[in-house]
């Protein structure tokens, strides 16, 4: 039997490079799309064996070519973080709901039989009335990634329901760890840890205590994969996360006990597109899956801390 082919769009990203690997490691033949300001010639370096082109998947003639004998889909790739699609939704909406759709519809004709969407557990419920979340509470974001996020998930469903297009949503949490932009919009471990071991302040919208449910990145994606190779997976959502609601306050504590290294910290203005909590039940996929995270919080931090603390190290010697 031959290799298993998919295409990860978004492959060079943090989730993404991450998943090439994984799936790469369980035999699959992996070709990434991704934008060259992504990090891909840092992918090449990581998975010499993927499949590496560079493009935009709104593209539909890139899209084609990359899509050219695929099996699978997993589309990692977006082009807004809930940051950045505050105030620009007709942004968000442009490229990535309507991107998406004509990435989907180039999947069917090429042939692909399932794609794997990474969804948005933190931000497609809302303000929710109970929790842990389960994947059938109601849905009513208040930002425009979640809204995106939510109407792509819709969309499958319904190309399913008219092309027999089969799909797996994974709604993540937060998902953390090494190789974390350190400077982003989002990420929240990653930006602290580095704040805090290069001295400096961490600013926090809020209090600090808006509370979120961390998954580390090699849960997330042994998540990812599982979903990918179970048939039981087919036309299903599943949470992907710890289970577990640790505040912003609470994450900054925990890396100051394990640097053991006083943060400063500024608390600004809340932000408008902040839940107070969002922690995802993950019985369903335990349940369907077989899985379950196996990386405490304090065992992903250290990781974390360690890979963020060797990298300074590298650029002071340099």
């Amino acid at each position: 039997m031959g290799k298993r082919t998919c295409l990860v769009t978004g492959g060079a990203g943090f989730i993404g490079s991450y998943l090439v690997q994984a799936l790469i490691r369980e035999g699959w033949y992996v070709r990434v799309l991704a934008h060259r300001s992504e990090g891909g010639e840092r992918l090449r370096r990581i998975c010499p064996s993927a499949d590496v082109l560079f493009g935009d998947f709104c593209d539909r003639k890139m899209a084609k070519e990359a899509l050219t004998n695929v099996e699978c889909l997993f589309h990692y790739a977006s082009t807004t973080l809930p940051a950045t699609a505050y105030g620009n939704s007709s942004r968000d909406v442009e490229s990535n709901l309507l991107g998406t759709l004509v990435l989907l519809d180039e999947a069917v004709a090429q042939g692909c039989r399932h794609v794997i969407f990474p969804s948005s557990g933190g931000t497609v419920y809302g303000v929710t009335s109970r929790s842990p979340i389960p994947e059938i509470h109601e849905t009513k974001p208040i930002c425009s990634h979640g809204i995106v996020k939510l109407s792509i998930e819709h969309y499958l469903h319904l190309m399913s329901l008219e092309r027999g297009l089969r799909y797996t949503i994974l709604r993540y949490g937060n998902p953390y760890g090494p190789r974390q932009i350190l400077n982003g919009a989002q990420g929240a471990v990653a930006v602290f840890t580095n704040k805090i071991l290069k001295r400096e302040t961490v600013e926090i919208w809020g209090d600090g205590s808006v509370v979120r449910d961390y998954i580390y990145i090699d849960d997330a994606v042994s998540a990812t994969v599982l979903a990918a190779s179970s048939e039981g997976s087919t036309n299903q959502l599943y949470n992907v996360g710890s289970g577990v609601g640790v505040s912003l306050k609470g994450v900054i504590s925990a890396i100051e006990e394990l640097t053991n290294l006083k943060a400063i910290v500024r608390f600004g203005s809340a932000r408008p597109f902040d839940v107070p909590i969002n922690i995802l039940s993950i019985e369903k996929a335990t349940q369907e899956l077989g899985w379950s995270p196996t990386f405490s919080l304090r065992e992903g931090l250290l990781r974390t801390i360690e890979a963020i603390s060797s990298a300074q190290d590298e650029n002071l010697a340099v």
